[in-house]
């Protein structure tokens, strides 16, 4: 064990990041705060941070892949319940398909 704690693996923190790696692939629960928007390598996307088992979780969707859902989104309110759920693999034609991604809100009352 080192002291230096970037040298020892086993103090690196746990990812928080939600992924989508086959179809099926789902969360649910609370949103926790207002979603905002970060760039990244396959540019822009809005972030949602949901709580799960008392866990806050990222979700990721690019804005021009998922515009429909960011849409839908956008009436969901911090305490709503919301899912997310990886429907199917779309051809783009590209190196890489498209995933789909299925949105569900539910209010808080």
């Amino acid at each position: 064990m080192s002291d230096d704690l970037f040298l020892d693996d086993s103090t690196k923190p746990e990812s928080n990041w939600f992924e989508f790696n086959a179809v099926g692939d789902s969360i649910q629960g609370t949103l926790v705060m207002d979603p905002y928007e970060k760039e990244g390598k396959f540019g822009t996307q809005t972030i949602y941070v949901v709580q799960k088992d008392g866990k806050d979780y990222n979700v990721a969707l690019k804005n021009t892949t998922h515009k429909m859902n960011i849409l839908q989104l956008k009436s969901a309110e911090v305490g709503d319940t919301v899912a997310f759920r990886f429907k199917e693999e779309v051809d783009t034609g590209k190196v890489n398909p498209a995933k789909s991604i299925e949105v569900r809100i539910r209010k808080q009352s």
